[in-house]
Formats: C-alpha cells, structure tokens, sequence
C-alpha cells in the first residue's frame, strides 16, 4: 500500500491542484484554533464574571441603583435651577414700548396691573392678587427629631398687564415659575384657635381640616403634631414686577398695550424682585437639590461597590 501510494504521487505533477486543495494548510488551522481559544476564553471570563456577580447581595445593589436614580434625578433639577438663574442674569432689559412681536429671553420690569379688574383672592385673607404661591406644613415626628412636612399647597395666576411709562405688555402666567417674597406666616401651635383668614381656608379646603391636638410635655408631643404652619407668597396690582420670558404677537392687544404678549419661554419667571435678586433665588433653591442628589449618588457608590468590584 505504501508503495502503490507512492507511485502515485511520483506520477502526479507536483503542481496538481486537485492535490494541492487536498494538502494540509497549517497555518490556516492555526488560525482557526486561535480564534475558537479566544471565544472560549471570552465565554470564561463572562462565567466567571456571572458567578462572582452571583456572590454579591442584591439588596445592597437594589437600593445603589435606587439612590444612583434618585441621585441623577435630584442633580438634574438642581442643575436645572442653577442654569436658570444664569440665564436670567443673560437676559436682556426691555422696555415694553420696544417690544414688536417674537423675542427670546427677554426682561421687562415694571408695575403690575389688572387686566378687566380680574384678580384671584389670596388664601388667607381673601385679599386681591394676580399671583399667588401658598403651602400649608404640619410638624410631625420622624425618628428621633420632628420637622415641617407639606400637607397642602398649590399656585395660580391670572393674566397681567406689565406697565411702564404709560405702556403695558400682557403676561399670561400659567406656564410661569413664580419667584415672590413671603408676605403672609401663621404658625398655630398647640390649642390655638387659627385666626379668621386661616378659618376661612380650612372651612374652604377639604385636604386641609383643623389640626389635631396634643399634649406638649416639655420637648415632647403625645398624640398627633398639633403644630401647623400656613405660608402665602402674592403678587398683588400695583406691586414691583419683573418678567423674564419669550414674546409673541398678539395682534389682538387692546390700547395701551403693545402688539405682543409673553406667555411662554426657557426659563419663564414672575418675580417681585429684580433680576439679580431673582437669580439668587433660583440659585438657593437648587442648593437643595443639589445636595440631596450628591448625597444620593455616595451612598449609591458605597452600595455598589461590592458589584462593582466583582466585575472589575
């Protein structure tokens, strides 16, 4: 047989290429040997990154993921109020003469101004008002120390004239942040009966009934919190005004007002204050946030830690 195979190939031209498709290529298996090792090599590693996953407490990598969602949430909106508060600042002052259809991120400041004598009634008091931005807070015990927790709240507006030197723009403040000074703080504490402007909310809000009451002993409260707080922020006819916004036509402006109207804009602010003061409002309240979302995202670290050093 090794003599007949031999004859054979001694017959055949060394350039066949029916044989030659039959030869051995080893460096092609090589290859192909190279490749199925870093597959199966790569398989390993996922296995073995499975199996040390395996070993880690979901719960602690459960309430990571929680508090890194939370925390980017929280960094999101305090960045948000950060960025605002820039752009307040970038606005530019116009007056409301000046104003001819659509403009971006304007600034007009004057007085504020009912338009057909329409005003809402502020929620203590009942007084006249254009804006108005109210929380009522109950102080309850939480652990070992007690704080203010919001119980009800809410705000609104009606449509406005901003006037100076005779000229008036519209404003429609329903899509509009409101940046405006306390001007009403009742505390009720134990007992105490609640003052006539409170009464009249209380009998008007179903969320809102008369607040419970304990017994202080000391630092001590038994039975419910009987604490109540009661804030209202307004923008009443005639106050200080300043709108930062984006205009548009408003071609159907009555006299004494101009052709255009603001209603809308990034950022969209009513403040009684000016534009530095506002930005420093907006600024104080994203500080809030912003710690909140920084603390969130360490405890997430420290939460996933374990699994992250797993897959490392």
């Amino acid at each position: 047989m090794t003599v007949r195979m031999t004859a054979l190939r001694s017959v055949a031209p060394a350039s066949d290429p029916v044989l030659s498709a039959f030869d051995p290529a080893p460096a092609a298996f090589d290859s192909a040997f190279a490749a199925f090792d870093s597959a199966f090599a790569a398989i390993g590693a996922v296995d073995s990154s499975l199996a040390a996953i395996g070993t880690v407490d979901p719960v602690p990598t459960a309430i990571g993921a929680a508090a890194l969602i939370v925390g980017l949430a929280f960094l999101g909106y305090g960045a948000s109020g950060t960025i605002d508060a820039l752009r307040v600042l970038r606005t530019t002052a116009t007056d409301p003469a000046g104003l001819d259809g659509a403009e971006r991120r304007i600034r007009v400041t004057g007085r504020a101004a009912a338009i057909d004598r329409e005003t809402l009634p502020s929620p203590f008091g009942g007084d006249p008002c254009l804006c108005l931005d109210y929380d009522v807070s109950e102080l309850r015990s939480q652990g070992k120390g007690q704080s203010w927790v919001a119980i009800d709240g809410g705000e609104a507006g009606v449509p406005f004239r901003v006037e100076d030197g005779g000229t008036g723009v519209r404003v429609d403040p329903a899509a509009a942040a409101f940046s405006l000074d306390v001007d009403a703080k009742i505390k009720l504490d134990a007992g105490e009966e609640p003052p006539e402007r409170v009464r009249g909310f209380i009998d008007a809000v179903d969320e809102v009934d008369a607040a419970e009451t304990g017994y202080e002993v000391g630092p001590l409260t038994i039975g419910d919190d009987p604490r109540r707080r009661y804030v209202q922020r307004t923008l009443r006819p005639g106050d200080e005004v300043t709108v930062v916004g984006d205009s548009e036509a408003f071609p159907d402006a009555p006299v004494g007002e101009v052709k255009s109207r603001i209603a809308d804009g990034s950022p969209f602010v009513v403040s009684d204050a000016g534009a530095r003061r506002t930005a420093l409002r907006l600024v104080g309240a994203s500080a809030v946030p912003l710690v909140l979302g920084t603390v969130a995202l360490a405890a997430a670290g420290l939460a996933l830690s374990p699994a992250v050093a797993a897959l490392v």
